[in-house]
């Protein structure tokens, strides 16, 4: 399979399923490197529904894009239009996510999504420019973002129970 064709495509609620499977597997091995306590499983389960997925693909300032390796999914990139971050004022566009299913790291599988992804918002709002968050622990995915242009505009904060995560506010162009 990891030989097969990428294909890039729109998602349909018939993807939800495997989405929500596919953030969960992602999320866990990214963040939960200590193992799985009560906080985490909750919000897992909680966050990435197979009915947020189906509510996303029918969410007109959404965009949410698939990749699939042998009508597999191995990752997927979410985009919302018309969310404003005050520290990359150029930008109007969210990468809320861009997740790869951990044996298609370092495939090219990130950076198809995010260059459709790019593509996705250039056709809608004339270009693509876009702003997301990334934890700074995350430096696989820091260094994975600044390889494709993006800068450091600030810092942000992700609450999870009582505790804050710093992340990096990221900015493109």
């Amino acid at each position: 399979m990891r030989n097969a064709p990428l294909i890039t495509r729109p998602a349909i609620a018939a993807d939800a399923p495997a989405l929500a499977a596919l953030s969960i597997q992602v999320w866990l091995a990214t963040y939960a490197t200590e193992g799985v306590n009560d906080l985490l499983a909750r919000y897992v389960l909680d966050e990435f529904t197979p009915a947020a997925f189906i509510a996303w693909t029918n969410d007109a300032d959404t965009a949410l894009i698939v990749a699939e390796a042998d009508a597999h999914l191995v990752g997927y990139a979410r985009l919302r239009f018309g969310a404003r971050q005050a520290l990359v004022p150029s930008a109007s566009t969210e990468l809320c996510t861009l997740y790869v299913q951990e044996p298609f790291t370092r495939s090219g599988v990130g950076s198809t999504l995010l260059d459709k992804a790019r593509a996705t918002v250039r056709d809608r709002t004339g270009n693509d420019a876009l702003w997301l968050t990334v934890n700074v622990q995350n430096l696989w995915a820091c260094r994975f973002y600044a390889k494709h242009g993006f800068a450091r505009k600030g810092t942000t904060w992700f609450a999870l129970g009582e505790g804050r995560h710093e992340n990096h506010v990221l900015g493109r162009p």
